[in-house]
């Protein structure tokens, strides 16, 4: 599957909702990025995303990227350093686990904007805004190739 067909209009603009809604009360940025294949560890291929994707250039190394690819049913949550030396590694597996939850029960977007949802909360507790809260990445959702 196309990783661009996977979700619907509609679907995408719940899940951007959620990312704004997410990053609202904090100084941390969220992405999703989707694909549909990834043949190696998913970790591995989440970081590199990251990377690419330019997150590890914000003001507070506090970005939060979720990974999924579609036709191998691999998902990784991924926190910057500034954030992750906050939460331990139970809660980004509490977070995966949740969405896959979700993803068994055919809720697809209703996971990946619980999770999101689950990420703002620690970012507002860690990285509350303090005024002015520019947005450091776009909240659209990116695609992969495949």
């Amino acid at each position: 599957m196309n990783a661009k067909e996977f979700f619907t209009i509609e679907q995408i603009e719940l899940i951007k909702h959620a990312i704004t809604k997410a990053e609202e009360h904090n100084t941390g940025e969220i992405r999703l990025h989707v694909e549909g294949d990834c043949d190696g560890d998913v970790i591995e291929r989440a970081v590199k995303v990251f990377h690419r994707l330019h997150m590890h250039k914000t003001d507070h190394r506090n970005a939060v990227l979720f990974y999924l690819a579609v036709n191998h049913k691999k998902l990784a949550v991924v926190g910057d350093e500034g954030i992750h030396k906050k939460v331990s590694d139970e809660f980004w597996h509490k977070v995966k686990e949740h969405i896959i939850e979700k993803f068994k029960q055919g809720n697809y977007t209703e996971g990946l904007c619980e999770g999101i949802a689950m990420a703002g909360d620690m970012l507002k507790k860690y990285f509350p805004n303090k005024g002015a809260n520019h947005n450091q990445l776009p909240d659209d959702i990116s695609f992969g190739k495949n």
